[in-house]
């Protein structure tokens, strides 16, 4: 685009330059000619009443017309060599008694050679139309000079057409630079490499669509890491429902054939039978969980204001049996009066979540501390463990669903995953936001910030 925009624009320029050059040329050279015309006939007029004056004094002595004649050419003769030195040629014709109609005055260019010659022949004025005079001047030094002004011309403008191709090029390089940066990134970015973006330099609308264009790549970005996210949540969820499912019907496959092929006694077929029983169970919970969590996700809460101590007081009583039997205290504290949300829904949502912390302290020296804190056009709600923390590495991933923390996907204490699947989406269709602080051998915090509407 650029290359094709400089020989456009240099054939516009060249047209321009040299169609101005050509009519100042003509415009000069009809000047010139029109005043070496003027200068050429002023100065045969001038020699024309000279000689006419001249001639007439000579009348005046009463002088036979051979002698007249005779003088008018002495006389001519010294015109002659006079102007001679200026490059003027003059001739006298006498045309007494010659039958022969000429024009008055006629003016034309000569050539000679490589001379010009300007050429004037007519009568003389006043009563001496018998005498016919000749001019002819050499302008072939003016001529020259008009000509050296218009090569000169000719060169500057080719030295100009020359500057001017370096000085568009320069221009349309500078002008397109950020197209091309946008080219070659676009490239990039359509390769996979969706972390280039364009330098920007200066200002003006094409540093703007440089500025767009980025912003256009960090959109792009965006969208892309976050589907590539999406896909590996997917691809882990799949993995972990998998493994979910499969170790269940495993069991159950397992005891039903051990049912069917053994010699069992009533004790023993009881057993086996207990075993099916708690895995089928176990995979009703997981599809129950499952359901609530699809339900949640376009359900619209039937809010109401609660009040938060009651609210914390009916988690502790579902809570109390737990707590008592790992003999761990569960701390409520609230400076908030009241929150607007489902009853129910929050209810679940603070059970699981302390149900959570209770599984990651260690019996009778756990603490668990439910509060409620009103921030500027928020409300906060935590709840703060002194457990065994959460790497770093799996903060990101602990609200997927079917996701174990210690990656051994075992069922401790009918542990699904599904909790904190469960209260993000609780949180999510109250428009508050749940996110995850922990530590090492230091206990974790689960946040809920409620935002005034």
């Amino acid at each position: 685009m650029k290359l094709k925009t400089f020989i456009a624009t240099y054939i516009l320029f060249l047209c321009i330059l040299f169609i101005s050059i050509g009519i100042v040329s003509v415009h000069l050279t009809n000047n010139q000619a029109s005043m070496l015309k003027e200068q050429s006939k002023v100065q045969y007029q001038n020699i024309a009443f000279s000689l006419s004056r001249d001639i007439a004094r000579l009348q005046g002595r009463n002088l036979t017309q051979p002698e007249l004649s005779a003088i008018a050419n002495d006389l001519m003769n010294d015109y002659a060599r006079y102007y001679s030195d200026q490059d003027i040629h003059i001739e006298l014709i006498n045309l007494w008694k010659q039958d022969i109609n000429l024009p008055e005055t006629r003016l034309s260019f000569t050539n000679h050679g490589h001379e010009h010659f300007i050429y004037i022949s007519g009568t003389l004025p006043g009563h001496f139309e018998h005498y016919y005079l000749t001019y002819q001047v050499n302008v072939s030094e003016s001529i020259a000079n008009m000509q050296a002004v218009q090569n000169t011309l000719l060169i500057s403008a080719a030295a100009s057409s020359i500057i001017a191709a370096l000085a568009l090029y320069f221009i349309l390089t500078t002008l397109f630079r950020p197209l091309q940066n946008v080219a070659e990134v676009s490239k990039k970015i359509a390769s996979g490499q969706f972390g280039e973006r364009i330098p920007i330099k200066g200002k003006g609308e094409l540093t703007q669509v440089a500025i767009d264009f980025n912003k256009m790549a960090d959109t792009v970005e965006e969208q892309m890491t976050s589907l590539q996210e999406e896909a590996i949540s997917r691809q882990r969820f799949a993995d972990n429902f998998a493994h979910e499912i499969r170790t269940p019907l495993t069991s159950i496959y397992g005891y039903g054939q051990y049912l069917q092929r053994a010699k069992l006694d009533e004790k023993e077929i009881a057993e086996a039978s207990g075993h099916i029983i708690s895995e089928a169970q176990h995979m009703e919970k997981v599809s129950s969980s499952l359901l609530e969590l699809a339900t949640l996700r376009n359900y619209t809460p039937i809010k109401d204001f609660i009040v938060v101590s009651d609210l914390f007081e009916d988690v502790s009583q579902a809570m109390k049996g737990s707590l008592d039997k790992c003999q761990i205290r569960l701390i409520c504290h609230s400076e908030v009066e009241a929150l607007e949300g489902q009853r129910d829904l929050l209810k679940s949502m603070l059970v699981n979540l302390c149900n959570n912390a209770l599984k990651a302290c260690s019996p009778e020296k756990g603490i668990i501390h439910l509060n409620a804190k009103q921030l500027p056009k928020a409300t906060l709600i935590s709840v703060t463990d002194n457990g065994r923390g959460i790497p770093k590495s799996d903060l990101a991933k602990v609200t997927e669903p079917f996701y174990q923390v210690d990656g051994s996907r075992e069922r401790k204490g009918g542990n699904l995953g599904l909790g904190l699947a469960l209260c993000s989406q609780i949180a999510k269709v109250h428009g508050a936001e749940l996110s995850v602080q922990s530590k090492i051998n230091t206990g974790t915090t689960i946040h809920v910030l409620f935002t005034d509407s």
